[in-house]
């Protein structure tokens, strides 16, 4: 026996603008019913020792197949200090910060044989077993990595970026996800077709933002270290928060513990333009690195995101083939779409566009405006130069249901410019969703975006105090692709498919 229906009430809106309306009651359509069962919770995953995650580490050919790429040996006759290690070692040591805590940490560690002697095997394994017999007894001190992170790894950070972003998409396509043959459908993908994206802003050393400043009771003058790319922003929520700000798109498998696998990482805008002109914005980023994604992984379905994603950048991705999910902004006004013509020259239907959804409007007998959501019965694709989707509806009429297809596309006349506003007549992602938000199928999707916020508390909390131990976005960038190799070593192993 089915569990009873819940009765829907209708709620008032108010936009920032001072319009108020009654929205009706949310329809039970292709994005599910207030009577679904919610999903069941993901399985637990088991804790992971420090010589595990070690372990699976430096075990992980990709890592030195990367570090061989982006960093090549050194030329005869090339000027400065010769390393006492080759440049792969480095980059191991790089990424064994993100499993120890901090330069100094990982150095104490590779001085004992417990930890350099797995290294120099693994060398022996997977690059040349001479170069492995060659190496010093002890890992590199403090000090030389000091110089090597500054002197070499740092001005080859662009390289290491996008090596790592290509071997870290082919191992997801390895273990089966972003396959081109998908299981699910447009409205509820397979969870491993689904990326999921979010910036976070890492916190620096310091919070000092001058480098000298005057104590307060002896005025004596303190000098200061500071980050100099660091800088004040404020997280969703209101939160204030001061540091660096780094985007990441991940991707993992259902039911399987430990299986995400981070696709890509950059560093993104988070002061005024004029300060950073550099750096993209979040939103234009993410766009950049999705469709980098695809050129390498074209099974991919869906995205999932934050507001961050507006309009403006949802059109790009849904034009490639991609559903785009995010919340819905509040404060935006119902925008008209069109008028359906009704049966035997009774009123025409109104059709707007509302809180992500299409709706009729009606005016109650107390004059208020009431918008109505029309069930939606399937989402279609249309393949071609630039892919369409669009929502198959029902119109509900005293003198019969009327069927309506509206797209859910950016569309060529919505592009047009209104010579009264200089703008784009319509912004249809921006008022339109292709799955509604506030339903079973929106709620499943945006339960997706939330191990994006799990990644990112991982890799805070893999430093003392949830700070990343580097000054300068450069620097810090590279310790998260450090941590990223140390998740994705573990996904490799424990995060396949045993069917």
């Amino acid at each position: 026996m089915s569990a009873p229906k819940r009765r829907r009430r209708t709620a008032k809106k108010k936009t920032t603008e001072g319009t108020s309306y009654v929205l009706g009651p949310i329809p039970d359509d292709a994005f599910g019913s207030a009577s679904d069962a919610p999903p069941p919770r993901s399985l637990e995953a088991p804790p992971l020792t420090i010589d595990l995650r070690f372990e699976y580490l430096i075990r992980n050919p990709d890592l030195y197949a990367t570090a061989l790429e982006a960093l090549p040996p050194r030329e005869e006759g090339q000027v400065g200090r010769p390393p006492v290690y080759p440049s792969y070692i480095y980059f191991v040591f790089l990424c064994a910060i993100s499993v120890f805590g901090s330069a100094r940490s990982t150095a104490a560690h590779l001085a004992r044989p417990l930890w350099w002697d797995p290294i120099r095997r693994a060398i022996h394994d997977f690059i040349d077993p001479e170069e492995a017999a060659a190496l010093p007894p002890t890992g590199p001190t403090r000090s030389q990595w000091n110089y090597f992170f500054q002197r070499h790894l740092k001005a080859a950070g662009d390289a290491v970026r996008d090596i790592s972003r290509g071997k870290w998409i082919e191992q997801a396509v390895a273990q089966g996800m972003l396959a081109v043959n998908p299981r699910g459908s447009w409205i509820y993908p397979a969870r491993e077709q689904v990326l999921h994206g979010d910036a976070t802003v890492a916190t620096p050393p310091s919070d000092h933002t001058m480098l000298e400043e005057p104590d307060k009771k002896t005025g004596e003058i303190r000098r200061h270290r500071v980050d100099p790319d660091a800088h004040h922003t404020t997280e969703g929520g209101g939160r204030p928060v001061y540091g660096n700000k780094f985007l990441s798109i991940a991707v993992r498998a259902a039911n399987i513990p430990h299986s995400r696998v981070i696709l890509a990482l950059e560093s993104v805008r988070h002061k005024a333009r004029k300060h950073d002109p550099h750096r993209e914005d979040e939103g234009k980023a993410a766009v950049r690195l999705v469709k980098k994604i695809l050129t390498k992984a074209p099974g991919v379905r869906a995205i999932t995101y934050d507001k961050a994603l507006r309009g403006v950048h949802r059109a790009p991705l849904i034009a490639e083939g991609l559903v785009v999910f995010t919340g819905q902004h509040s404060g935006l006004v119902p925008q008209p779409l069109q008028k359906h013509k009704c049966k035997e020259g009774r009123p025409d239907h109104d059709l707007y566009a509302a809180v992500g959804r299409v709706c009729e409007r009606h005016i109650t007998v107390e004059g208020e405006t009431l918008y109505t959501p029309l069930p939606v019965r399937e989402l279609e694709f249309r393949k071609g130069a630039q892919a369409r989707f669009y929502q198959r509806l029902e119109i509900t009429c005293p003198h019969g249901p009327h069927p309506v297809r509206i797209r859910v596309d950016e569309t060529k006349e919505d592009r047009e410019i209104d010579p009264s506003t200089k703008r784009n007549r319509f912004n249809r992602t921006e008022h339109l969703r292709q799955i509604a938000p506030e339903t079973p199928a929106g709620r499943r999707l945006k339960g997706f975006r939330q191990d994006s916020e799990s990644q990112h508390s991982r890799f805070d909390q893999s430093y003392p105090h949830e700070r990343v131990p580097a000054y300068g976005a450069k620097a810090a960038l590279l310790i998260y692709i450090g941590y990223a190799w140390v998740s994705n070593s573990v996904a490799r192993i424990t995060g396949r498919r045993t069917s």
